[in-house]
């Protein structure tokens, strides 16, 4: 089972998102990667990697996805994930210049609302791999518990 929790963190630099795409996922790992896995390079099979974990890990982060989602290179999964960050977080959530023609005061709101948004809202996802042992798991956020056959999303 592979459980992936995000965090608040003092590290912004690249790959942080908005609050939509903070998520919680579990989900058993049955289904294996249909591209060359043994080709020696992971950072070279996708186009975008989780940071911080081994290469086995990232095989099964992905094998979670669906096989439309997984972001190889050149595939319409690396597609589907710079579409979902444009969306997750716009130019003008980001830049106040991709913003129409500010006055002074909404400009000073902007400035407020994106300083909260760092400081509240962005995250970097921390991926575990939790034993198998046949354990129901109960997810704070989702008040129930869940054994390990079931895939688990949560916004907020």
């Amino acid at each position: 089972m592979l459980i992936i929790t995000i965090e608040n963190s003092d590290d912004m630099s690249g790959g942080c998102l908005s609050p939509a795409s903070r998520i919680r996922i579990a989900a058993d790992v049955h289904r294996h990667s249909t591209s060359d896995d043994d080709s020696g390079c992971i950072l070279e099979e996708y186009s975008w990697v989780p940071s911080g974990i081994k290469p086995d890990m990232i095989h099964m982060y992905f094998a979670c996805l669906p096989e439309d989602k997984i972001p190889y290179v050149n595939s319409t999964g690396e597609k589907w994930r710079l579409r979902q960050l444009q969306y997750q977080l716009p130019p003008q959530d980001s830049d106040h210049r991709y913003c129409f023609k500010l006055y002074p005061e909404e400009e000073r709101e902007w400035k407020e609302f994106e300083q909260r948004r760092k400081r509240e809202c962005l995250g970097r996802g921390i991926i575990k791999q939790l034993p198998y042992d046949n354990k129901r798991r109960h997810c704070h956020q989702v008040f129930s518990s869940f054994c390990s056959d079931i895939f688990l999303l949560l916004s907020f």
